[in-house]
């Protein structure tokens, strides 16, 4: 009796054993160096397919390591994230982690005409992440590049009105994945944003829907 409970404590262990090692790793943003390599380049050029035309854009990497690593990262299907657990664009892959291309089909689901266009959400209603945050990233060229229409920016994290988030983030971390172009200069969001690059080639009207985002050579 006493060696059939030390067998099946054993093999209990070991199938503990076993699970542990299939485990995944922690969903975690992506590093820098993950998807660039040893060298961040300094500028790498990206074009977003919309229903209203091609918008290209100018990364800077050097000036944002994390956001720029995070936003190709997920675009190029290098970064896992975790599908949303509501209101997905597939229930059915709902709390799975992924590393399917991230940003494409998504929908502009903020326009303001003359102001700014911003996608990046997986639910559609400004308050989906990837699964994860990141701190905001300054640089000292923050302040000209706002200075004029076409900064490309990743939000500051602001509480939901009316809404309990179950898990904010600490302060001074961006929404995530949510990209912003502006149609006008905005001084303003210095210090309140991470400024990720600048972009060419703006519609006179707001995208709806965001077909998708390459991202190509420095």
């Amino acid at each position: 009796m006493h060696c059939g409970c030390v067998r099946s404590l054993i093999i209990v262990v070991l199938a503990g054993c076993a699970s542990c090692e299939r485990a995944e790793p922690p969903l975690a943003p992506p590093s820098p160096e993950s998807i660039f390599g040893p060298q961040v380049p300094a500028a790498l050029e990206a074009a977003l397919d919309t229903d209203r035309g091609t918008i290209r854009c100018t990364l800077h990497p050097t000036r944002a390591p994390r956001a720029a690593a995070l936003v190709v990262g997920l675009a190029r299907g290098r970064a896992r994230w975790r599908e949303p657990s509501r209101g997905g664009r597939d229930p059915s892959r709902a709390g799975q982690v992924t590393t399917r291309p991230f940003y494409d089909g998504l929908t502009f689901h903020r326009r303001i005409p003359g102001v700014l266009a911003q996608t990046g959400c997986p639910i559609g209603d400004g308050t989906g992440t990837p699964g994860y945050r990141i701190p905001l990233e300054r640089h000292a060229t923050d302040r000209e590049r706002l200075a004029r229409a076409g900064a490309l920016i990743l939000a500051t994290y602001t509480p939901p009105p009316g809404r309990a988030d179950p898990s904010p983030p600490p302060p001074g971390h961006v929404v995530g994945s949510q990209l912003a172009i502006t149609f006008r200069p905005m001084p303003h969001l210095l210090d309140q944003v991470t400024v990720l690059g600048t972009c060419r080639d703006l519609p006179s009207t707001p995208p709806t829907r965001l077909l998708h985002l390459g991202t190509g050579s420095r």
